[in-house]
């Protein structure tokens, strides 16, 4: 029962454990010093012939001294040590404290180890880097249900209104286009899932492990064969120009995420008339690296938007047409991917209004 109750507090562990060493090295201090105030007294007073009684009195006389020193030195240890030991805790009550205020529903701060014991120090930084870790997890969760939510609430109520609508109409050619339409936001609502998840479950470290040898020129190809099912006429304004027997060392899953986003971008975005250009450019001697470049023209961007084209949802002010437009999510995908495969994001708007995204740092095989 004891041993319970001293076990369940360090402050009572290194109580105990002070006080017992304090004591038994007291004790054994007094001990010694009896055994050799004794027999000193024995000696002298046997060299001088005095009295035995007045020798056994004074021997008690020093007994007493020497047991109230020893008595007096506990205490006076005891109250220091009990002291010593609650001042010597008091950075951890405080790191138990900040670490009781943590809350999954506030921003999780870092515990404050200023005044942390060195042999606590590693166990502080650990516990920080999880908290650090965790809270990052927590807001790419709710980052992504906001984002998931945000572009799927357009294509659900389109997809319910021409649900509506299809039933009120009779005819078989109108219910086939408003199936067609139907069709067209589902796909783009799949779209929208498929890069959010690329984003959400894009892990660098686990990136970096999972890198392959893949063919550039047979994932673009791939790429443009899946898009013609969904999108036939706009597949057919896609020019590419890719060496063959190019290979790099990527993520296939990844890099067919941002080339997904690249040309819905192009399609969704740009001039419906205009060419969607896809390059591959050599960037140092010898083709040890090389990027990846989509271009379309896009008359409605200006070069100050360039620095907004990233950014999650923006949308440009609309024109005196009374037209808005903007990029939504695409680019901020590729953006985020871009990093997660330690790539390099590069936007240009030419003289004629040509928009050339590149992805650098492809490494070749």
């Amino acid at each position: 029962m004891f041993r319970e109750w001293a076990g369940r507090s360090l402050q009572r562990r290194l109580l105990l454990s002070l006080l017992l060493g304090v004591g038994l090295s007291l004790a054994a201090f007094q001990v010694v010093v009896d055994r050799l105030v004794d027999r000193y007294i024995e000696r002298s007073f046997s060299a001088q012939a005095v009295d035995v009684g007045q020798r056994d009195r004074l021997m008690r006389e020093v007994d007493v001294i020497l047991l109230g020193g020893v008595v007096t030195v506990l205490g006076v240890c005891v109250f220091a040590t009990v002291l010593s030991v609650r001042q010597g805790l008091k950075p951890l009550e405080r790191l138990a404290s900040a670490a009781q205020e943590i809350s999954i529903d506030q921003h999780a701060r870092a515990l404050p180890l200023s005044d942390v014991p060195a042999e606590i120090q590693p166990l502080g930084e650990r516990f920080n880097q999880l908290i650090e870790r965790l809270t990052e997890a927590l807001e790419h969760e709710r980052r992504f249900a906001a984002d998931l939510a945000h572009e799927l609430r357009t294509p659900l109520a389109e997809i319910r209104t021409l649900g509506e609508a299809g039933l009120a109409r009779q005819d078989v050619a109108g219910l086939h286009e408003y199936l067609r339409q139907a069709a067209a936001a589902a796909i783009g609502m799949q779209s929208v899932i498929e890069s959010l998840l690329a984003v959400a479950r894009a892990d660098r470290a686990a990136a970096q492990q999972a890198l392959e040898p893949m063919s550039v020129g047979a994932a673009v190809r791939a790429r443009i064969e899946r898009l013609r099912i969904t999108a036939p006429e706009d597949c057919s304004r896609i020019v590419a120009r890719i060496p063959d027997g190019l290979w790099i060392q990527s993520d296939p899953r990844l890099f067919d995420a941002m080339l997904l986003n690249l040309l819905a971008n192009a399609i969704q975005h740009g001039d419906p008339g205009a060419p969607i250009e896809i390059d591959w450019l050599q960037e140092s001697r010898g083709g040890a690296t090389g990027a990846l470049q989509v271009r379309n023209a896009a008359p409605q961007l200006a070069r100050e938007d360039l620095p907004h084209l990233t950014d999650r949802f923006w949308r440009r002010e609309p024109a005196e047409s009374g037209a808005g437009t903007g990029l939504g999510l695409g680019l901020w995908v590729v953006g985020s991917l871009c990093r997660v495969l330690g790539l390099t994001l590069a936007l240009d708007l030419d003289e004629i209004q040509r928009l050339s995204v590149r992805l650098a740092g492809f490494r070749a095989v």
